[in-house]
């Protein structure tokens, strides 16, 4: 899916690999903050990332089905990225309803925290699959740069 040209998944993707971690950070460094400010500012990151990173699933899964006819190492490092980022989505998702009820006084425990951590960092682990796609070759785009 493209909009003037531009893949329109890669471009959504960057707003909830930013406020993902935004809201991580705006729980562990709550106390620090001013008070009133860690739990509205986490949650509109977090809802923000989410909203978003929905319309990037879309996009995304309007990518991989022309990707499907192709077939080979591409489209398995597109599955794997779709699974991993997928499962990452959800997890954020129910972040956002297990919050809502809380707003504005959202405070997260260490192991809340700890969870979190760990579904940031499967993300950047989706990421990885994600971008080996837009590196490699694919159909109607330029070459992906040559080692030299």
């Amino acid at each position: 899916m493209r909009f003037l040209g531009h893949p329109v998944h890669v471009m959504l993707v960057h707003f909830p690999v930013a406020l993902w971690p935004a809201h991580w950070c705006f729980h562990v460094f709550a106390r620090w903050l001013p008070p009133g400010l860690a739990g509205p500012g986490a949650f509109w990151l977090l809802a923000g990332g989410t909203g978003v990173g929905w319309l990037a699933a879309v996009a995304g899964l309007a990518d991989l089905i022309p990707l499907s006819r192709t077939g080979g190492r591409p489209l398995s490092r597109a599955l794997m990225h779709a699974a991993i980022n997928g499962s990452v989505l959800l997890a954020f998702t129910v972040l956002v309803g297990l919050e809502w009820p809380h707003y504005p006084a959202i405070a997260h425990g260490t192991r809340t925290l700890v969870a979190e951590g760990a579904v940031l960092a499967l993300l950047g682990a989706g990421n990885h699959f994600g971008g080996a796609v837009i590196w490699e070759r694919m159909p109607g785009d330029v070459p992906a740069p040559t080692k030299g």
